[in-house]
């Protein structure tokens, strides 16, 4: 236990379900980048709205500007 408070967590993830709606329902906030697994089709689907969106793991920092 980080004993770190959900909604100070991002989690970040190519999966819209497991990874940006998991962490949602968890209190966290939710960033889809878009590698991997991810497939627009999917997301438009999911009816889950990320809390951001990357287009690589790369483009990290720009969460914390």
């Amino acid at each position: 236990d980080l004993k770190v408070a959900p909604d100070r967590v991002i989690m970040i993830g190519d999966d819209i379900d497991s990874d940006v709606g998991g962490a949602q329902q968890a209190g966290m906030r939710g960033v889809l980048v878009k590698t991997g697994k991810y497939r627009p089709e999917l997301v438009a689907r999911s009816g889950i709205d990320p809390d951001g969106v990357l287009d690589s793991i790369a483009d990290i920092e720009t969460l914390f500007r």
